[in-house]
């Protein structure tokens, strides 16, 4: 055998590793097949935030991929352990979702929320939209309020917030 076909072996070689490393960190990623159209985690175009002067809303996700049927929002918590998704960051994705189809005119599928050992589809449909406006409305309003009541019951997260000291509702004892 020449030494341009063993050559031309191992370059073979070494690009269905690349491949076969690629697809493995694309699956424990969470991303979806498809081309990152932007991203905030240093892959791709950087993102910029997106914005809806309609909603009075901003936001930036980590990626941006366009998948066979459309772009697709997707949220990294890469700390996050847990086995169910906290609302918030449902709200996030679906945000993300709302935001995607301003700009683009064109309704994303779904959402991807990404923790460090699952991924988990939010679907973006005519419910989970009105439901997304709706909280929205409702934060609009409690900002118009001089009082608003937490809207917790975890010891760790008031304790984590900067008003503790000084909130009434607070669930952590005060210094």
């Amino acid at each position: 055998m020449s030494i341009a076909a063993i050559i031309g072996l191992l370059l073979l070689g070494l690009a269905v590793s690349a491949l076969i490393i690629s697809a493995r960190l694309r699956r424990e990623s969470g991303l979806p097949p498809g081309r990152v159209l932007q991203s905030d985690m240093g892959v791709g175009e950087e993102g910029r935030p997106l914005y809806s002067a309609r909603f009075g809303l901003t936001g930036k996700p980590d990626y941006v991929v366009q998948t066979s049927r459309g772009p697709v929002p997707v949220e990294v918590k890469p700390g996050r352990t847990e086995a169910e998704p906290h609302e918030s960051h449902l709200l996030q994705v679906l945000a993300y979702c709302l935001l995607l189809e301003e700009a683009g005119g064109k309704r994303p599928p779904y959402g991807l929320l990404r923790y460090s050992h699952d991924t988990f589809q939010v679907d973006y449909n005519r419910q989970t939209r009105a439901y997304l406006l709706t909280v929205l409305e409702e934060m609009r309003q409690a900002r118009q309020e001089e009082e608003v009541d937490r809207s917790h019951d975890s010891p760790a997260r008031c304790r984590a917030c900067a008003y503790h000291s000084v909130c009434e509702q607070t669930l952590w004892p005060r210094d």
